[in-house]
């Protein structure tokens, strides 16, 4: 049984929350928030993060003897991917993360799953927890940062199109270097916000119906607060 969606009448506040996260959080000079990002995949995500994080903490470097975010691979199923957190802050490894992002795809997953990943996430009192998805996959937050996508055609298009702008591999550790180096992050995060906010505006609040959609935008938006001077 799926969770229950959020109302049509709260979908402005959600790009509320949205709008109070690019006004309140104020990164400069301060330390990154210990915050773990756990993604889905093994490779394909955690190489593209790893990229943008390996940048910031380097940045701080300086200031702290450990790294403040970190990313790991599961290899686990979107539904899987709470209870995995659950059982690593409750062997007490995890506690220190006051932030955890879940990073995941629909792939072919039943929609209820891919929901309640994201409507039980956003519950969670005791941790900070938030999503970045993507419907169908990440494939698809890579190619707007070339160009924009509006089409149901699932992940094998985000691939073939991707291949156009640059030999793309799942399994290049260097896919964040050369996403901003042929790409635009900008561009990517604009499209990305506007398709969010187009299928709010038409009713669809549940994430399986969000397609082509991503919500990777906002993650990187954290992050790159962290790489401001």
């Amino acid at each position: 049984m799926s969770l229950k969606p959020k109302k049509k009448s709260e979908q402005k506040k959600i790009m509320d929350k949205l709008k109070v996260k690019e006004t309140k959080m104020n990164t400069k000079n301060m330390l990154p928030m210990y915050t773990m990002i756990v993604c889905e995949g093994t490779k394909t995500e955690p190489f593209y993060l790893r990229g943008f994080v390996a940048k910031i903490n380097e940045k701080f470097k300086n200031l702290t003897k450990e790294d403040h975010i970190k990313v790991h691979g599961t290899g686990r199923n979107t539904q899987g991917l709470i209870r995995f957190v659950d059982r690593k802050r409750d062997k007490g490894g995890w506690q220190k993360y006051k932030k955890i992002w879940l990073v995941y795809d629909k792939d072919d997953f039943p929609p209820n799953y891919f929901d309640n990943t994201q409507f039980e996430a956003e519950a969670r009192k005791d941790v900070s927890m938030s999503v970045a998805w993507s419907n169908e996959s990440i494939e698809l937050w890579f190619l707007l940062h070339f160009q924009d996508y509006i089409s149901n055609n699932g992940r094998e298009q985000y691939i073939e199109l991707l291949s156009k702008y640059f030999d793309y591999s799942k399994t290049s550790e260097d896919l964040y270097d050369k996403l901003e180096k042929l790409g635009s992050v900008e561009n990517a995060k604009k499209r990305a916000r506007r398709a969010y906010q187009e299928s709010l505006n038409f009713g669809k609040t549940a994430p399986s119906a969000m397609v082509p959609v991503t919500r990777m935008f906002e993650l990187v938006e954290e992050l790159e607060e962290y790489l401001k001077d």
